[in-house]
């Protein structure tokens, strides 16, 4: 199981939808949201100011490769 931490550069998988998210799908972590019970995090998409909240089994980590 891949831990995320505010940093962090994420994809957000293809199959995943959610409005106001940009097409390039790449955020940062910034924070995980503790009244979720963990595997949630709040992500903040290049380019925006809203952050957005994803379980991580939607986001995987950012390469260029």
């Amino acid at each position: 199981m891949i831990k995320f931490k505010p940093g962090d550069l994420v994809r957000i998988k293809d199959s995943t939808h959610q409005d106001d998210m940009p097409d390039h799908r790449v955020g940062m972590i910034l924070a995980e949201e503790d009244h979720y019970e963990g595997d949630v995090y709040s992500v903040l998409m290049l380019g925006t100011d809203t952050p957005l909240r994803f379980h991580r089994m939607f986001l995987t980590p950012f390469t260029t490769r």
